[in-house]
Protein backbone atom coordinates (compact mmCIF):
# COMPACT_ATOMS: atom_id res chain seq x y z
CA UNK A 1 0.00 0.00 0.00
CA UNK A 2 3.13 2.43 0.69
CA UNK A 3 4.75 1.58 -2.51
CA UNK A 4 1.53 2.57 -4.59
CA UNK A 5 0.77 5.57 -2.80
CA UNK A 6 4.43 6.91 -3.28
CA UNK A 7 4.16 6.14 -6.61
CA UNK A 8 0.61 7.75 -6.77
CA UNK A 9 2.87 11.19 -5.52
CA UNK A 10 5.27 10.73 -7.74
CA UNK A 11 2.97 10.97 -10.68
CA UNK A 12 1.44 14.00 -9.25
CA UNK A 13 4.45 15.44 -8.66
CA UNK A 14 5.57 14.49 -12.62
CA UNK A 15 2.15 16.24 -14.22
CA UNK A 16 2.80 18.91 -12.01
CA UNK A 17 6.12 20.01 -12.04
CA UNK A 18 5.08 23.18 -14.37
CA UNK A 19 2.46 24.56 -11.51
CA UNK A 20 5.15 24.16 -9.14
CA UNK A 21 7.70 26.02 -10.89
CA UNK A 22 5.69 28.68 -11.34
CA UNK A 23 4.62 28.65 -7.82
CA UNK A 24 8.04 29.01 -6.42
CA UNK A 25 9.25 31.32 -9.39
CA UNK A 26 5.59 33.67 -8.28
CA UNK A 27 6.37 33.82 -4.60
CA UNK A 28 10.08 34.36 -5.51
CA UNK A 29 9.25 37.55 -7.34
CA UNK A 30 6.60 38.67 -4.92
CA UNK A 31 9.48 39.20 -2.16
CA UNK A 32 12.00 40.49 -4.64
CA UNK A 33 9.32 43.03 -6.00
CA UNK A 34 7.92 43.73 -2.21
CA UNK A 35 3.87 42.46 -3.09
CA UNK A 36 1.85 41.31 -0.45
CA UNK A 37 0.43 37.95 -1.35
CA UNK A 38 -3.15 39.77 -0.70
CA UNK A 39 -2.93 41.07 -3.76
CA UNK A 40 -2.23 38.21 -5.93
CA UNK A 41 -6.17 37.74 -6.98
CA UNK A 42 -6.08 40.67 -8.13
CA UNK A 43 -3.30 39.52 -11.03
CA UNK A 44 -5.76 36.91 -12.04
CA UNK A 45 -7.84 37.31 -14.87
CA UNK A 46 -11.12 35.67 -13.06
CA UNK A 47 -13.38 35.62 -16.34
CA UNK A 48 -10.64 33.61 -18.50
CA UNK A 49 -10.66 31.40 -15.36
CA UNK A 50 -14.52 30.95 -14.90
CA UNK A 51 -14.45 30.11 -19.12
CA UNK A 52 -11.74 27.71 -18.81
CA UNK A 53 -13.40 25.74 -15.59
CA UNK A 54 -17.12 25.60 -18.28
CA UNK A 55 -14.83 23.91 -21.31
CA UNK A 56 -12.65 21.99 -19.16
CA UNK A 57 -16.20 20.38 -17.35
CA UNK A 58 -17.97 19.94 -20.39
CA UNK A 59 -15.44 18.92 -22.45
CA UNK A 60 -14.45 16.43 -19.94
CA UNK A 61 -18.30 15.22 -20.49
CA UNK A 62 -18.30 14.82 -23.58
CA UNK A 63 -15.05 12.71 -23.38
CA UNK A 64 -16.36 10.52 -20.55
CA UNK A 65 -19.52 9.89 -22.94
CA UNK A 66 -17.46 7.86 -25.40
CA UNK A 67 -18.44 10.24 -28.48
CA UNK A 68 -14.50 10.84 -28.94
CA UNK A 69 -13.91 7.26 -29.04
CA UNK A 70 -16.65 6.58 -31.11
CA UNK A 71 -15.75 9.17 -33.65
CA UNK A 72 -11.65 7.36 -33.83
CA UNK A 73 -12.79 4.51 -34.32
CA UNK A 74 -14.90 5.57 -37.62
CA UNK A 75 -11.80 7.60 -38.49
CA UNK A 76 -9.52 5.47 -37.54
CA UNK A 77 -11.78 2.64 -40.28
CA UNK A 78 -11.76 5.44 -43.22
CA UNK A 79 -7.98 6.98 -43.15
CA UNK A 80 -5.43 4.60 -42.47
CA UNK A 81 -2.31 6.37 -43.63
CA UNK A 82 -0.32 8.34 -41.32
CA UNK A 83 0.25 11.61 -43.17
CA UNK A 84 -3.38 11.75 -44.10
CA UNK A 85 -4.72 11.43 -40.98
CA UNK A 86 -2.34 14.38 -39.40
CA UNK A 87 -3.67 16.65 -42.14
CA UNK A 88 -7.26 15.52 -41.45
CA UNK A 89 -6.89 15.96 -37.78
CA UNK A 90 -4.45 19.64 -37.73
CA UNK A 91 -6.54 21.54 -40.88
CA UNK A 92 -10.43 20.62 -38.63
CA UNK A 93 -8.03 21.49 -35.60
CA UNK A 94 -7.10 24.90 -37.46
CA UNK A 95 -10.29 25.45 -39.17
CA UNK A 96 -12.50 24.89 -35.63
CA UNK A 97 -10.33 27.81 -34.06
CA UNK A 98 -11.31 29.98 -36.62
CA UNK A 99 -15.10 30.63 -34.67
CA UNK A 100 -14.53 28.25 -31.54
CA UNK A 101 -11.17 30.10 -30.69
CA UNK A 102 -7.78 28.17 -30.16
CA UNK A 103 -8.18 26.91 -26.72
CA UNK A 104 -12.36 25.53 -27.33
CA UNK A 105 -11.03 23.72 -30.41
CA UNK A 106 -8.37 21.79 -28.53
CA UNK A 107 -10.43 21.03 -25.77
CA UNK A 108 -12.64 19.32 -28.11
CA UNK A 109 -9.93 17.67 -31.05
CA UNK A 110 -7.20 16.76 -28.35
CA UNK A 111 -9.04 14.18 -26.51
CA UNK A 112 -10.23 13.08 -29.73
CA UNK A 113 -6.79 12.53 -30.64
CA UNK A 114 -6.18 10.41 -27.93
CA UNK A 115 -8.79 8.17 -28.22
CA UNK A 116 -7.75 7.49 -31.79
CA UNK A 117 -4.00 6.66 -30.04
CA UNK A 118 -5.99 3.94 -27.78
CA UNK A 119 -6.92 2.82 -30.85
CA UNK A 120 -3.87 2.12 -32.80
CA UNK A 121 -0.40 1.45 -31.91
CA UNK A 122 0.39 4.47 -32.91
CA UNK A 123 1.76 7.69 -30.89
CA UNK A 124 0.06 10.55 -31.76
CA UNK A 125 1.66 12.97 -29.30
CA UNK A 126 3.52 14.40 -32.70
CA UNK A 127 0.10 14.92 -34.09
CA UNK A 128 -0.90 16.79 -31.07
CA UNK A 129 1.77 19.13 -31.35
CA UNK A 130 1.02 20.21 -34.96
CA UNK A 131 -2.58 20.29 -33.73
CA UNK A 132 -1.07 23.29 -30.60
CA UNK A 133 0.53 25.36 -33.90
CA UNK A 134 -2.36 24.77 -35.84
CA UNK A 135 -4.90 26.11 -33.60
CA UNK A 136 -2.27 29.39 -32.86
CA UNK A 137 -2.50 29.43 -36.82
CA UNK A 138 -6.52 29.36 -37.59
CA UNK A 139 -7.44 31.67 -34.39
CA UNK A 140 -5.22 34.38 -35.73
CA UNK A 141 -7.83 34.92 -38.80
CA UNK A 142 -10.59 35.88 -37.09
CA UNK A 143 -11.13 39.21 -34.37
CA UNK A 144 -12.79 35.97 -32.76
CA UNK A 145 -10.28 33.50 -32.77
CA UNK A 146 -8.22 33.92 -30.00
CA UNK A 147 -7.68 36.46 -26.87
CA UNK A 148 -5.17 38.97 -28.32
CA UNK A 149 -7.30 39.34 -31.12
CA UNK A 150 -10.58 40.05 -29.38
CA UNK A 151 -8.50 42.58 -27.55
CA UNK A 152 -6.67 44.41 -30.77
CA UNK A 153 -9.96 44.15 -32.98
CA UNK A 154 -11.67 46.26 -29.97
CA UNK A 155 -8.32 48.75 -30.16
CA UNK A 156 -8.54 48.62 -34.14
CA UNK A 157 -11.62 49.81 -34.08
CA UNK A 158 -12.78 48.00 -37.82
CA UNK A 159 -15.21 45.51 -38.63
CA UNK A 160 -14.90 42.08 -38.93
CA UNK A 161 -14.31 41.11 -42.12
CA UNK A 162 -11.84 44.35 -42.57
CA UNK A 163 -10.20 42.48 -39.63
CA UNK A 164 -10.27 39.17 -41.60
CA UNK A 165 -9.24 40.53 -44.80
CA UNK A 166 -6.27 41.89 -43.16
CA UNK A 167 -5.12 38.60 -41.14
CA UNK A 168 -5.47 36.40 -44.29
CA UNK A 169 -2.28 37.25 -45.66
CA UNK A 170 -0.86 35.83 -42.06
CA UNK A 171 -2.39 33.23 -42.17
CA UNK A 172 -1.77 31.63 -45.32
CA UNK A 173 1.80 31.76 -44.62
CA UNK A 174 1.74 30.32 -41.44
CA UNK A 175 -0.67 27.39 -43.25
CA UNK A 176 1.52 27.03 -46.18
CA UNK A 177 4.61 26.33 -43.63
CA UNK A 178 2.17 24.07 -41.28
CA UNK A 179 1.25 21.96 -44.37
CA UNK A 180 4.73 21.94 -45.38
CA UNK A 181 5.94 20.43 -41.63
CA UNK A 182 3.41 17.96 -41.88
CA UNK A 183 3.99 16.71 -45.20
CA UNK A 184 7.53 16.66 -43.88
CA UNK A 185 7.28 14.87 -40.65
CA UNK A 186 4.72 12.27 -41.64
CA UNK A 187 5.46 9.26 -43.16
CA UNK A 188 2.48 7.35 -45.10
CA UNK A 189 2.34 4.47 -42.93
CA UNK A 190 -0.55 2.46 -42.23
CA UNK A 191 -2.22 2.75 -38.97
CA UNK A 192 -1.84 -0.68 -37.12
CA UNK A 193 -5.19 -0.82 -35.46
CA UNK A 194 -5.04 -2.42 -31.87
CA UNK A 195 -8.96 -2.79 -30.99
CA UNK A 196 -11.51 -3.34 -33.46
CA UNK A 197 -14.33 -3.05 -30.42
CA UNK A 198 -17.29 -1.20 -30.85
CA UNK A 199 -17.02 1.41 -28.36
CA UNK A 200 -20.54 2.04 -26.14
CA UNK A 201 -21.13 5.67 -25.76
CA UNK A 202 -23.44 7.40 -22.80
CA UNK A 203 -25.97 9.38 -25.02
CA UNK A 204 -27.63 11.05 -22.31
CA UNK A 205 -24.06 12.94 -21.21
CA UNK A 206 -23.35 13.28 -24.77
CA UNK A 207 -26.13 15.85 -25.19
CA UNK A 208 -25.99 16.94 -21.74
CA UNK A 209 -22.68 17.76 -22.40
CA UNK A 210 -23.05 19.48 -26.32
CA UNK A 211 -26.44 21.47 -24.67
CA UNK A 212 -24.48 23.31 -22.13
CA UNK A 213 -21.73 23.52 -24.42
CA UNK A 214 -23.64 25.58 -26.60
CA UNK A 215 -25.54 27.51 -24.09
CA UNK A 216 -21.95 28.58 -22.51
CA UNK A 217 -20.49 29.77 -25.05
CA UNK A 218 -23.57 31.93 -25.73
CA UNK A 219 -23.23 32.99 -22.13
CA UNK A 220 -19.83 34.04 -22.68
CA UNK A 221 -20.51 36.12 -25.61
CA UNK A 222 -23.12 38.01 -23.29
CA UNK A 223 -20.95 37.84 -20.59
CA UNK A 224 -22.75 35.80 -18.13
CA UNK A 225 -20.32 32.76 -17.81
CA UNK A 226 -19.72 33.12 -14.04
CA UNK A 227 -23.83 32.25 -13.52
CA UNK A 228 -23.80 29.39 -15.84
CA UNK A 229 -20.63 27.76 -14.92
CA UNK A 230 -22.79 27.06 -11.47
CA UNK A 231 -25.44 25.71 -13.76
CA UNK A 232 -23.15 23.22 -15.50
CA UNK A 233 -21.50 22.70 -12.32
CA UNK A 234 -24.91 21.89 -10.83
CA UNK A 235 -26.10 19.87 -13.82
CA UNK A 236 -23.22 17.25 -13.70
CA UNK A 237 -23.58 17.09 -10.16
CA UNK A 238 -26.81 15.91 -9.94
CA UNK A 239 -26.74 13.68 -13.07
CA UNK A 240 -22.70 12.45 -13.63
CA UNK A 241 -20.85 13.19 -10.60
CA UNK A 242 -17.96 11.21 -12.24
CA UNK A 243 -17.38 13.77 -14.73
CA UNK A 244 -16.22 16.39 -11.71
CA UNK A 245 -14.26 14.05 -10.26
CA UNK A 246 -12.32 13.27 -13.32
CA UNK A 247 -11.72 16.82 -14.43
CA UNK A 248 -8.33 18.16 -14.32
CA UNK A 249 -8.21 20.90 -11.56
CA UNK A 250 -4.83 20.96 -11.78
CA UNK A 251 -5.07 22.72 -15.35
CA UNK A 252 -7.06 25.38 -13.79
CA UNK A 253 -4.54 25.89 -10.87
CA UNK A 254 -1.70 26.49 -13.43
CA UNK A 255 -3.77 29.05 -15.46
CA UNK A 256 -4.05 30.89 -12.39
CA UNK A 257 -0.28 30.89 -11.00
CA UNK A 258 0.41 31.64 -14.96
CA UNK A 259 -0.99 34.86 -14.36
CA UNK A 260 0.04 35.84 -11.50
CA UNK A 261 3.92 35.14 -12.45
CA UNK A 262 3.46 37.07 -15.71
CA UNK A 263 1.87 40.28 -14.25
CA UNK A 264 4.80 39.92 -11.42
CA UNK A 265 7.49 39.67 -14.55
CA UNK A 266 6.19 42.57 -16.53
CA UNK A 267 6.89 44.66 -13.03
CA UNK A 268 10.16 44.03 -13.07
CA UNK A 269 12.15 47.19 -14.09
CA UNK A 270 14.70 45.90 -16.07
CA UNK A 271 11.17 44.67 -18.37
CA UNK A 272 10.01 48.72 -18.61
CA UNK A 273 13.71 50.08 -19.16
CA UNK A 274 14.08 47.36 -21.73
CA UNK A 275 10.51 48.66 -23.47
CA UNK A 276 11.33 52.05 -22.62
CA UNK A 277 14.42 51.75 -24.62
CA UNK A 278 13.00 50.33 -27.63
CA UNK A 279 11.62 52.49 -30.66
CA UNK A 280 8.02 50.85 -31.66
CA UNK A 281 7.47 53.48 -34.06
CA UNK A 282 9.37 51.31 -36.38
CA UNK A 283 7.10 48.43 -37.62
CA UNK A 284 10.22 45.54 -37.60
CA UNK A 285 10.72 46.95 -33.94
CA UNK A 286 7.06 46.27 -33.43
CA UNK A 287 6.59 43.04 -34.93
CA UNK A 288 9.41 41.22 -33.78
CA UNK A 289 8.37 42.78 -30.26
CA UNK A 290 5.74 40.93 -30.01
CA UNK A 291 6.77 38.14 -32.04
CA UNK A 292 9.80 37.67 -29.01
CA UNK A 293 7.95 39.22 -25.88
CA UNK A 294 5.30 36.67 -26.50
CA UNK A 295 7.83 33.72 -25.78
CA UNK A 296 8.73 34.87 -22.88
CA UNK A 297 5.44 36.98 -21.40
CA UNK A 298 2.97 34.70 -23.63
CA UNK A 299 1.15 36.46 -26.20
CA UNK A 300 -1.83 38.28 -24.75
CA UNK A 301 0.51 40.17 -22.01
CA UNK A 302 2.25 41.16 -25.03
CA UNK A 303 -0.87 42.54 -27.02
CA UNK A 304 -2.33 44.13 -24.25
CA UNK A 305 1.59 45.51 -23.21
CA UNK A 306 2.26 47.13 -27.05
CA UNK A 307 -0.87 48.49 -27.42
CA UNK A 308 0.33 50.78 -24.90
CA UNK A 309 3.07 52.09 -26.91
CA UNK A 310 2.09 51.97 -30.47
CA UNK A 311 -1.49 52.35 -32.31
CA UNK A 312 0.35 50.03 -35.36
CA UNK A 313 -2.63 47.50 -34.37
CA UNK A 314 -1.85 45.11 -37.27
CA UNK A 315 1.62 44.56 -36.76
CA UNK A 316 1.46 43.95 -33.42
CA UNK A 317 -1.25 41.50 -34.28
CA UNK A 318 1.10 39.92 -36.43
CA UNK A 319 3.87 39.96 -34.34
CA UNK A 320 1.86 38.17 -31.49
CA UNK A 321 0.15 35.66 -33.53
CA UNK A 322 3.73 34.41 -35.31
CA UNK A 323 4.60 34.44 -31.86
CA UNK A 324 2.07 32.04 -30.14
CA UNK A 325 4.31 29.21 -31.31
CA UNK A 326 8.36 28.39 -30.85
CA UNK A 327 7.99 28.12 -26.82
CA UNK A 328 5.63 26.52 -24.94
CA UNK A 329 4.55 29.91 -22.85
CA UNK A 330 3.89 31.59 -26.40
CA UNK A 331 0.58 30.87 -25.92
CA UNK A 332 -2.04 29.20 -23.99
CA UNK A 333 -3.16 27.00 -26.31
CA UNK A 334 0.00 24.91 -25.86
CA UNK A 335 -0.41 24.75 -22.37
CA UNK A 336 -3.86 23.00 -23.21
CA UNK A 337 -2.16 20.60 -25.42
CA UNK A 338 0.67 19.86 -23.77
CA UNK A 339 -1.59 19.08 -20.22
CA UNK A 340 -3.62 16.53 -22.12
CA UNK A 341 0.21 14.54 -23.32
CA UNK A 342 1.17 11.71 -21.01
CA UNK A 343 4.97 11.52 -22.28
CA UNK A 344 8.41 11.66 -21.09
CA UNK A 345 10.51 14.63 -22.48
CA UNK A 346 7.19 15.81 -24.04
CA UNK A 347 8.23 19.69 -23.52
CA UNK A 348 11.51 18.78 -25.35
CA UNK A 349 9.48 16.85 -28.56
CA UNK A 350 7.13 20.03 -28.37
CA UNK A 351 10.14 22.53 -28.90
CA UNK A 352 11.49 20.09 -31.53
CA UNK A 353 8.77 20.86 -33.86
CA UNK A 354 7.98 24.43 -32.46
CA UNK A 355 10.73 26.67 -32.38
CA UNK A 356 11.61 25.68 -36.09
CA UNK A 357 8.38 26.62 -37.10
CA UNK A 358 8.09 29.79 -35.35
CA UNK A 359 11.50 30.59 -36.64
CA UNK A 360 10.78 30.28 -40.37
CA UNK A 361 7.22 31.67 -39.81
CA UNK A 362 9.15 35.10 -38.10
CA UNK A 363 11.16 35.42 -41.37
CA UNK A 364 8.67 34.54 -43.60
CA UNK A 365 6.05 36.97 -42.30
CA UNK A 366 8.34 39.95 -41.86
CA UNK A 367 9.82 39.53 -45.59
CA UNK A 368 5.95 39.71 -46.69
CA UNK A 369 6.04 42.68 -44.54
CA UNK A 370 8.64 44.63 -45.63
Amino acid sequence: MASNTSFSGVSVLKKNTLPIVLLGLSLGLAVFLRQPLERFPAMVDWNTIVTLCGLLLITTGIRESGLFYLAAYRISRQIRNERLLALFLVFVSAGLSVFLTNDVALFIIVPLTLCLQQISDNDCTRIIIFEAIAVNVGSALTPIGNPQNIFLWHQWGVSFPVFVKEMAPLVLIMSAWLLVGILACFSGARIRLANHQHPVVDRGLFWLSAVLLVAFIVSVELRYETYFLAVVFLSLLLTRVRVILKTDWGFILLFILVFITLHLICQLAIVQRLLALLDFSRPATLYFSGALMSQGISNVPSAILLAKYSSSFKIIAYGVNVGGNGLVIGSFANLIALRYVERPRKNLLFHAYSIPYFLVTLVSVYYWLH
